[in-house]
């Protein structure tokens, strides 16, 4: 049937024609436009979700991190509230005379001390808490 239509030279058809190749033309443009737009689109989505799972991540360890620091200076805290109370100790007489009557079994002018098997146990036990 196409073999049987001829195309009529004339002014009106040759401009539709003009206009239609025109009208394809600018059809392929956009559609080469809006993949290559849409590409970068999409690299640049992928880009900041990559970059956001990397700081998830990141954010994550760092918490992780800050916790056992925090536990740790809770320990260090503890242990100079300790070391505070063992210094209050050590420059009264009365703790210091206790720790000598007891540890080095020394004893004031005139006294007696005399060395019991249960005060050995309980001096192994109290060596082996320490």
């Amino acid at each position: 049937m196409s073999d049987k239509i001829q195309n009529i030279g004339n002014q009106y058809t040759s401009k539709k024609n003009e206009k239609k190749k025109r009208h394809e033309l600018r059809k392929k443009v956009v559609k080469k436009r809006i993949s290559v737009f849409g590409g970068m689109l999409l690299a640049i989505i992928v880009t900041l979700l990559i970059l956001l799972l990397v700081q998830i991540k990141s954010n994550h360890e760092a918490s992780s991190e800050r916790s056992a620091k925090e536990e740790q200076y809770q320990k260090l805290q503890d242990q100079e509230i300790q070391l505070k109370e063992q210094l209050n100790n050590l420059n009264n007489d009365e703790y210091i005379e206790k720790i000598a009557r007891d540890e080095y079994y020394l004893s004031n002018d005139g006294e007696i001390i005399f060395k019991l098997p249960e005060d050995s146990k309980q001096s192994k036990e109290d060596q082996h808490n320490k």
